[in-house]
C-alpha cells in the first residue's frame, strides 16, 4: 500500500496522551496549535492536526482522539471521554456538546467534512460518517445510537449493486431522538423534528414533523403557534420546577412577585446569597447580591445595557445572554433541559 493508513493513534497516545493537561497543552502551542484559556485535555486524549484552534472554557474527556488536518472548535465546547474523531477538517461552534463515545470517522476523501453549529448536541453511541460534508446546523440535536452516513457501498457497481456517496445537511432546530438513521444525500430543513426509530432516505423540508421507515411526513406546519398566555403558563412551570430542583439539591429557596411584570428567586445555602430577577419591561434596580442574573423577556430591550447592574443578564425573546455568574450557569443549564437556549454577545 502506499497511503499508510494508521487507524488507531498509538504513538501519540503513548508520547503525548498520558501528560497531564497544562503540560500537553504547552506542548501543542509549541507545535503552532493555537489554543485559549482554560482549557483541559483529559488523560489519554490526544490532538493531531497541522491547523489547529481549541476556543476558551473548552473541556475534552478521557481518551479521546480527534485527528484531521484542520480543527477548530470554538469556545465552552464539551467533549467527552472514548470520543473518536478522524476526517480531513473538523469546525464545532460554540457551546456545542459531544458525549462520550461518539465516533465520527470514515474513508476519507479531500471532501471530508464534519461541521457543527453552535449549541448543539450529539448524544451517546452514535456513529457519524463524515465521508462526504457533513454539516449541522446551530441548536440541532442528535440523540443516542443515531447513523449519519454520507456513503453507502459494499457489493460491486460494476454488478448492478446500488453504491452512494453524497453529502448530508441538517438545518437549525432539528432534533432526531434515539435511533434515527440518516442517508447519503438527505438534506433536512430547519425546524424538524424526526421521531425515534426512523429512517431518512430522502430530504425533508423545513417545518415539519416527520417518523416512520422509510420517513414520511406527519405535519407541515411545525411546530404549532401557543399564545402568550401559553407561552407564559409554560415559563411559569419551568420556575417551579427549578425552585423544587434547587430545594432538592440542599438549598433555600423563596421567591416574590413585586408586580405582574417583576418577580425574584432568592437561593440561599451555608450564608451565600444568590439571586434570579425577571422583569418583562427591564425596570429593574442593581442587585444587592454579588451572584445575580437578571431575565429579561422583551425584544425591544438592550441586553448588554443590564450587565453593569448584574453579573448576567439573559433575553428570553432575543434568545440572548451575557456575562456570567454562578446562578446564572446553574438556572441557564436547567433551561436548556427544556431546549431554551441562548447566544453568547461575549
Amino acid at each position: 500500500m502506499l497511503i499508510k493508513k494508521n487507524r488507531i493513534p498509538i504513538k501519540q497516545i503513548i508520547l503525548m496522551g498520558f501528560f497531564p493537561s497544562f503540560f500537553k497543552i504547552l506542548i501543542y502551542k509549541f507545535m503552532g496549535y493555537k489554543i485559549g484559556k482554560n482549557v483541559s485535555i483529559g488523560l489519554g486524549s490526544v490532538l493531531i492536526g497541522k491547523n489547529v484552534l481549541i476556543g476558551d472554557n473548552t473541556k475534552i474527556g478521557f481518551l479521546t482522539i480527534i485527528r484531521a488536518e484542520k480543527i477548530r472548535i470554538d469556545r465552552f465546547v464539551k467533549i467527552g471521554s472514548f470520543v473518536f474523531m478522524d476526517t480531513e477538517s473538523i469546525e464545532i461552534g460554540d457551546d456545542t456538546r459531544i458525549n462520550e463515545q461518539v465516533i465520527i470517522a470514515g474513508i476519507k476523501t479531500p471532501e471530508s467534512m464534519f461541521k457543527i453549529g453552535k449549541r448543539a448536541i450529539i448524544m451517546e453511541y452514535s456513529f457519524l460518517n463524515p465521508t462526504k460534508p457533513l454539516v449541522i446546523g446551530d441548536d440541532t440535536g442528535i440523540g443516542g445510537h443515531c447513523l449519519l452516513f454520507t456513503h453507502g457501498s459494499w457489493l460491486s457497481q460494476l454488478d448492478g449493486f446500488p453504491v452512494t456517496f453524497a453529502p448530508i445537511t441538517l438545518g437549525n432546530n432539528v432534533w432526531l431522538p434515539w435511533r434515527v438513521f440518516i442517508m447519503p444525500g438527505v438534506n433536512v430543513g430547519n425546524n424538524v423534528v424526526i421521531g425515534a426509530n426512523s429512517l431518512v432516505n430522502k430530504s425533508l423540508p423545513a417545518n415539519c414533523l416527520a417518523a416512520g421507515s422509510p420517513a414520511k411526513i406527519i405535519s407541515e406546519s411545525y411546530p404549532p403557534e401557543i399564545s402568550f398566555d401559553e407561552r407564559n403558563r409554560i415559563f411559569e412551570s419551568i420556575i417551579n420546577d427549578f425552585i423544587d430542583y434547587i430545594r432538592h439539591n440542599g438549598f433555600e429557596s423563596s421567591r416574590e412577585v413585586t408586580n405582574e411584570i417583576t418577580s425574584k428567586i432568592i437561593v440561599q445555602k451555608d450564608n451565600n446569597n444568590h439571586i434570579i430577577m425577571f422583569s418583562s419591561n427591564g425596570n429593574v434596580a442593581t442587585s444587592d447580591f454579588n451572584d445575580n442574573l437578571l431575565v429579561l423577556d422583551d425584544s425591544s430591550l438592550d441586553t448588554e445595557k443590564y450587565l453593569d447592574r448584574y453579573g448576567s443578564v439573559v433575553n428570553l425573546q432575543k434568545k440572548e445572554r451575557i456575562g456570567s455568574s454562578k446562578i446564572g450557569e446553574e438556572f441557564l443549564s436547567f433551561l436548556s433541559r427544556y431546549g431554551i437556549r441562548f447566544n453568547r454577545l461575549d
